[in-house]
């Protein structure tokens, strides 16, 4: 069981999240629901905000990568849900910042790991400092012997 866990599920209902929804309260976890970005951003704004946010592909008024954006304006895990198994659409969410990316069958272990792991990153404080930092961009130092020469 994981206690004091809360988790926002951005869908407008129906498989798959119905059946996520069941796994999650099952391990302790307490779920919100959001069916519109503007519902997600008052959920991400309030001051018990949920630890992460599951997102559906698509929902009423958005996509998973309008979710992503707001959860990483918010430092919130998101993990994108999909009702099959695309790989395009894998890479492409964990290149632009997912957390994670699921398909069902949801084996229990499985989203109890994701979750454990996703709320020790929201709670970290040198994740969350690394997260506010922005990206790393690592250049040669004049020298090194790996500067790019010009034409």
């Amino acid at each position: 069981m994981l206690g004091n866990v809360t988790a926002l599920l951005v869908s407008d209902g129906g498989e798959p999240f119905e059946k996520l929804e069941l796994v999650l309260n099952g391990q302790g976890i307490k779920t919100y629901r959001a069916r519109s970005s503007a519902e997600v951003v008052v959920l991400l704004e309030h001051p018990d905000s949920p630890q992460m946010i599951f997102t559906d592909t698509t929902f009423p008024d958005g996509t998973w990568a309008d979710a992503l954006s707001l959860a990483t304006r918010h430092f919130v895990p998101a993990i994108v849900v999909s009702r099959r198994m695309d790989l395009q659409l894998y890479v492409d969410s964990l290149e632009r910042g997912a957390f994670d990316f699921i398909v069902p069958p949801f084996v229990s272990a499985d989203l109890a790991h994701i979750v454990k792991c996703a709320a020790w990153n929201r709670s970290n404080p040198r994740v969350r400092q690394a997260l506010q930092a922005g990206p790393v961009i690592s250049r040669p130092r004049k020298g090194s012997g790996q500067e790019i020469e010009q034409a």
